[in-house]
């Protein structure tokens, strides 16, 4: 068992009024640095920390990381540190939750991705299928194979949503294509086994797969990994022309990529989760070539941790279900410096309004949770 503790003590502005306050973050299986669920939780605590700091309070944050058993045990040391809120992302800690916030009533709790009762207790939940529906969007209008992959981490509803919402959204601009869809475990490991998913990644590539969405916590850097080692690939059987051919045209290649790609081959693409991934697929720190990274699901764990915080310390914290989409920021798609020239700007347009549609109701994404 892996246990971090980190206290972080801010520096008071001079002249400023001090007030403490003390926060805990008790991570879920894949570890605090899975560039993705965990990790988008501590940067939305950081950035609330960071805004506090700015206006003179001083603030304390404690973490720990452990397994799913352990949970309980972070959640109630952190708890008999004094923290006012303590924020656990994972729905493998529910059960921990509801038990120690009776434990500790005068605390505020948060348990992401899963429903716990308690009046001092927030349930997050995401519309994951909606943002999964952009970027199967995104996969099925520049795939040139007609073959997408999915790698989900544990076969649970809650990533069974994320690739059906892609499937989805992949068959909206692509009704012929072809998702090939495969999970990592059926364990807590499955959230850290970045092997297990390269494996995958790696097989579903030699099926024609050009665009890979990972949907697997740690595990997704083994399919990040694949597709930043491989780069490209010579496809069998017949292509598609879509708008990625001439948008690549336009971009300068990597070093070495020309070497290893020339002739017939095709890049090839993951999608991130969770947080902004785009930038793991600049292989040469450069994001004017080529990246491999096509576009991340975004799910905004970090806006519901700040929030969360913030209303702590604005006393507007209240319990019950929070249940956010692509209406409520919740969820979207990453358009930036790193992958804005592998998207041309009337996909652009199109995406933006199929995510209009979602929200007015036009266009129904299936979660497969409520089916």
């Amino acid at each position: 068992m892996r246990k971090l503790l980190i206290l972080i003590a801010a520096l008071l502005i001079a002249g400023a009024t001090a007030q403490d306050y003390v926060f805990g973050i008790v991570y879920d299986a894949g570890g605090k640095f899975d560039r993705s669920f965990n990790e988008s939780t501590w940067t939305g605590v950081q950035r609330a920390q960071q805004d506090l700091q700015a206006d003179g309070y001083e603030v304390e944050v404690i973490e720990f990381e452990g397994t799913p058993d352990t949970a309980a045990e972070g959640q109630r040391r952190i708890a008999l540190e004094g923290a006012e809120l303590l924020i656990a992302p994972g729905f493998l800690q529910a059960d921990a939750i509801t038990s120690v916030a009776q434990e500790f009533p005068r605390t505020s709790f948060v348990i992401i991705d899963a429903v716990s009762d308690g009046d001092n207790v927030r349930s997050v939940l995401f519309k994951e299928q909606e943002g999964s529906f952009l970027v199967g969007f995104v996969a099925g209008s520049l795939t040139r194979t007609g073959v997408v992959g999915f790698v989900g981490g544990m076969d649970v509803p809650l990533i069974r949503a994320f690739d059906l919402g892609y499937q989805e959204g992949v068959k909206a601009a692509c009704a012929d294509c072809t998702i090939i869809s495969n999970y990592v475990g059926v364990t807590p490991d499955a959230w850290n086994d970045p092997a297990r998913a390269k494996e995958l990644a790696s097989t579903q590539n030699a099926q024609n797969a050009d665009i890979i969405f990972a949907a697997a916590g740690a595990s997704g850097n083994g399919v990040i990994d694949f597709v930043n080692e491989k780069q490209c690939f010579v496809p069998s059987g017949a292509t598609r022309a879509t708008p990625i051919d001439a948008q690549l045209d336009n971009i300068a290649k990597p070093a070495g990529y020309d070497a290893k790609c020339g002739g017939n081959a095709k890049p090839i693409f993951f999608i991130g989760v969770d947080s902004n991934q785009n930038p793991l697929g600049d292989t040469d720190a450069n994001a004017a070539t080529l990246n491999f990274g096509l576009t991340s699901m975004l799910k905004r764990v970090d806006n519901a941790a700040y929030d969360s915080v913030m209303d702590v310390v604005n006393g507007e914290f209240t319990g019950g279900i929070l249940n956010l989409g692509l209406a409520e920021g919740g969820v979207d798609y990453a358009l930036d410096e790193y992958n804005s020239a592998l998207i041309p700007a009337d996909l652009v347009e199109k995406v933006n309004s199929v995510k209009q549609q979602i929200i007015d109701g036009e266009i129904v994404v299936t979660d497969y949770r409520q089916q």
